[in-house]
């Protein structure tokens, strides 16, 4: 991992952005974020927010799109996040009426590759972001492992380190088992206790030298910063991005120490 492969997903502070968008985007930069990814932000004119964004020297790796505008008009969300100069875009959930059965599952799998296709054409990678209930059991599997195996692999996958402890699954393992699909990585830590709850990396139980290392080893590009529910936005994105450079320098070391 390299410090110029840290981003930060904006869904974290979006309370902070739903009042100044201008100032919540200034506080990213001054963090030391140069690179974000979309979701949770006040509705625009695409060419506003780019502006805006350009003006606080933040580019754009990728955008959460859910499912439901993409079958609503997929062509339009392709329009904006050109507009954005967006390279990425997330299918950030899996609705509950396409995981109730295995065709259910395929189904999906088989739409989200549609997708990809028209997607491709404009230069854009489409990838889904899993939470816990994929790792649920379904017909003697997973949801999980059913949508995978029906996925090609034209669709990225983007792990949330979180999601994945949370649905019982063992990031480090996981990226060994499926990381050559794995392109983008949510670093969200999960504390300890009876009621676990998310936190900045490197603040809770998750073993994050260990997953950058196998993170590193698959070929992840990007390693993003989030919280669902931080305790204080600005604070805690700052915290994560220092943490996760101390890794990124080890990282580096260790790199050249095998080199």
């Amino acid at each position: 991992m390299r410090t110029d492969q840290i981003a930060l997903q904006l869904y974290t502070v979006r309370r902070l952005a739903a009042t100044d968008l201008p100032g919540t985007l200034a506080a990213v930069a001054l963090a030391g974020y140069r690179a974000v990814e979309l979701a949770g932000l006040p509705d625009m004119p695409p060419a506003e927010l780019s502006r805006l964004l350009d003006s606080a020297g933040l580019r754009v790796v990728g955008s959460h799109e859910g499912v439901e505008g993409l079958r609503r008009d997929a062509t339009a969300v392709a329009d904006r996040l050109a507009t954005l100069a967006c390279p990425r875009v997330v299918v950030p959930w899996m609705p509950e009426e396409d995981r109730r059965t295995a065709d259910d599952v395929r189904r999906f799998a088989a739409e989200l590759a549609r997708y990809a296709g028209l997607f491709a054409d404009r230069g854009i990678r489409l990838g889904y972001h899993n939470h816990a209930f994929e790792f649920g059991t379904l017909d003697g599997t997973t949801i999980w492992d059913r949508f995978l195996g029906a996925l090609p692999p034209e669709v990225e996958i983007e792990l949330d380190v979180h999601w994945l402890a949370a649905g019982g699954r063992d990031p480090v393992v996981e990226l060994r088992s499926v990381g050559n699909r794995v392109r983008l990585l949510h670093m969200k830590d999960r504390t300890a206790g009876r009621e676990p709850r998310d936190a900045p990396p490197g603040e809770g139980t998750l073993p994050f030298p260990a997953i950058v290392e196998a993170a590193r080893a698959a070929g992840v590009e990007w390693y993003i910063v989030e919280q669902d529910e931080p305790r204080n936005p600005v604070e805690d994105i700052t915290s994560g991005l220092r943490y996760l450079e101390t890794l990124a320098a080890d990282s580096t070391v260790g790199q050249e120490s095998r080199s």
